[in-house]
């Protein structure tokens, strides 16, 4: 009798481990498969932070070239309003000594 209780105690705690040790496998998978989604969330990331400085790179020398023409623009706005008001001025002198 005691050695049937023991032989049946031994085969529940082997049967508990065998379940524990699958439970571990689980586990280690579970472990494995985040541990590459991690490594390829970092790849994925390092590429995209590179690119953005890649890009950030190029659009310098076009930020400032903008901003040059943006200054040009202006000054060019400024005299073609200048060129207008003087048209303006000399017109109304020519249409003043027309009718005199």
């Amino acid at each position: 009798m005691l050695r049937t209780r023991t032989v049946a105690a031994l085969a529940l705690f082997a049967l508990g481990f065998e379940v524990l040790a699958r439970d571990v496998a689980v586990e280690q998978s579970a472990v494995q498969y985040a541990r590459q989604e991690l490594e390829k969330a970092e790849a994925e990331h390092k590429a995209d932070a590179e690119q953005a400085a890649l890009t950030r790179k190029a659009l310098e020398p076009l930020k400032k070239q903008y901003e040059e023409e943006q200054k040009k623009a202006s000054l060019s706005e400024k005299k073609k309003q200048q060129a207008k008001a003087r048209l303006e001025k000399a017109q109304e002198a020519l249409d003043r000594a027309w009718k005199q």
